[in-house]
């Protein structure tokens, strides 16, 4: 394999865009680079990375060589040593170098890698990844997860209840597969909760964006599924094999990192309906529609601070002699409006 051939590889790795096989043999190197140098190939740059790559490569070579010194090696010999290390290094089987002949299926150790976290308790056990993510796992659950994430993704498995906090790393997707859903964030917050018995996976937002998906048989992920965004929910019902969106039971007030210290004021003196509104929309970053136009001039006086977007909504529909209900990700407030 020559340099050129390496550095393609590699970029092909960071695309995710490898056969398995090529991912276990990018894998195993970047792995040895923090196991043999300390160095995270996080911290480096795509020249730099693949430079320290190859340099590891070449100089296993040099030391097999060196063990034999006065052995006379071919050029077949020379071309074929790359299947030689492979080998035992137990990488996977059916990688083909360049202008090579591929190997036969090898024993894999990559599974040794991965670690499972159950929790056993009645408490809430906090897992941390080495990305710096976090993984409050709930009683009765567990988790599985790489001890060194790849370099273009990461990818854990649940089995059970959990809520991640996930740091944002925008070239590093994070997937959690539970059961058929796979739940695909780039940073963000939200909890992931399964029924054994229904096999029903609901996915709940906190902070960010959330893509949710179902994946087939093959692992290829099926056009079937939804965005969140925070505030929003979806349940994945397996026996339709379709997803119905909603709201979570307690929608938060989305705080900006600035405004996080500073109290949201719901206070309206003669305020028209759109109005007040329009600020719970931007609260929460749910959608509130009126079903009557004429509602939206309606006046409200009200203080509706320190109270939950539900009771607000009662307060609201008591005062304007109105009725709302949710409709998957929308609020619609319904009444006659306020015109005599």
């Amino acid at each position: 394999m020559s340099r050129k051939t390496f550095g393609l590889l590699l970029q092909k790795y960071l695309r995710g865009e490898c056969t398995p096989e090529e991912k276990t043999f990018v894998e195993h190197w970047y792995g040895l680079l923090e196991t043999e140098t300390g160095e995270s190939g996080q911290a480096l740059d795509m020249d730099e990375l693949e430079s320290r790559l190859w340099n590891q490569i070449q100089n296993k070579m040099e030391t097999e060589e060196s063990t034999d010194p006065g052995r006379v090696v071919s050029l077949r010999a020379t071309r074929y040593r790359w299947i030689g290390i492979a080998a035992t290094l137990l990488l996977i089987g059916g990688w083909f170098f360049a202008d090579l002949v591929p190997l036969r299926s090898l024993t894999s150790s990559n599974h040794t890698n991965w670690i499972e976290q159950a929790n056993t308790s009645a408490k809430p056990l906090i897992v941390r990844l080495e990305d710096g993510s976090t993984v409050q796992l709930a009683a009765q659950s567990s988790l599985r997860f790489p001890k060194h994430f790849s370099a273009n993704e990461r990818t854990v498995y649940l089995t059970g209840d959990a809520f991640f906090s996930i740091q944002k790393m925008p070239t590093r997707p994070f997937y959690v597969h539970t059961g058929e859903v796979v739940t695909k964030v780039l940073g963000t917050s939200f909890f992931v909760r399964t029924e054994a018995d229904t096999r029903q996976v609901r996915v709940e937002v906190v902070t960010g964006r959330v893509a949710v998906y179902a994946q087939q048989e093959d692992k290829q992920p099926t056009t079937n599924g939804v965005v969140l965004s925070p505030n929003q929910a979806a349940t994945f019902f397996a026996q339709e094999q379709h997803f119905v969106t909603g709201l979570v039971e307690a929608p938060k007030i989305i705080r900006s990192p600035e405004a996080k210290q500073k109290q949201v004021s719901f206070q309206f003196d003669d305020a028209p309906l759109a109005t007040v509104l329009a600020q719970l929309e931007q609260a929460y970053g749910i959608d509130i529609e009126v079903e009557n136009e004429q509602q939206n001039n309606c006046p409200l006086t009200a203080d509706l601070t320190n109270q939950s977007l539900y009771t607000q909504l009662d307060i609201i529909c008591a005062a304007l002699k109105s009725t709302y209900e949710v409709q998957g990700t929308t609020i619609l407030i319904s009444g006659k409006g306020c015109i005599d």
